[in-house]
């Protein structure tokens, strides 16, 4: 990342980082305790699990779970661990640890110091709370985007990301989920198309 556009964005005079240490230094005991269970399950190493739950309400109810959510949230998946990987290599953005240091920050979990932009975890939550609440009425959306707005601000609280590391993983990991349900769409009327013989 270029030197005055990182110092712009993530320099100590700017909104982002003193945001970062308005959440981070909240030293809240009850969320001291919350925020790293919920930043847990923000994670993607939990896909097969969330993908497993899905799959056993499509075996119960298709009403409920269609089976186009359980191939859209797979591929959308797919897309979004590779294009998270490709804008953490490309922006290469220190983590908090790294750019303000250890002593200077209270970190709930694992130390890690580099490729924060953009949060994973809020890339894989947003992800999965577009997929799923896509063409749903507003109580899934409000519930499912009220759970990746927690894992987002967790990843904050614990002392992993930035503001706007979580913003541009919410941002993306969304338009990840758009993409792949709009190609859905398309191939999905295709085949139509073609057995009805038009």
């Amino acid at each position: 990342m270029d030197t005055a556009f990182y110092e712009l964005c993530y320099g100590r005079e700017g909104i982002n980082h003193k945001l970062f240490m308005l959440i981070n230094h909240a030293d809240l005991p009850f969320l001291d305790t919350l925020m790293p269970v919920i930043t847990l399950l923000g994670g993607a190493r939990f896909f097969y699990l969330y993908f497993a739950l899905i799959a056993a309400v499509y075996v119960v109810d298709r009403k409920l779970m269609p089976g186009r959510y359980l191939v859209v949230y797979a591929a959308a998946t797919m897309l979004a661990l590779l294009v998270e990987n490709l804008l953490k290599e490309f922006f290469h953005v220190p983590r908090p640890a790294m750019a303000i240091g250890v002593e200077q920050i209270r970190i709930l979990g694992e130390i890690k110091k580099y490729n924060s932009l953009p949060s994973g975890h809020a890339f894989f939550s947003f992800m999965t709370a577009f997929v799923l609440s896509y063409g749903r009425s507003a109580r899934w959306k409000l519930g499912l985007f009220f759970l990746a707005a927690l894992v987002a601000y967790s990843r904050i609280y614990v002392g992993a990301h930035y503001p706007l590391d979580v913003a541009g993983g919410a941002a993306v990991g969304i338009a990840c989920g758009f993409f792949v349900w709009k190609l859905y769409g398309v191939v999905a009327g295709s085949v139509k198309r073609k057995i009805s013989g038009d």
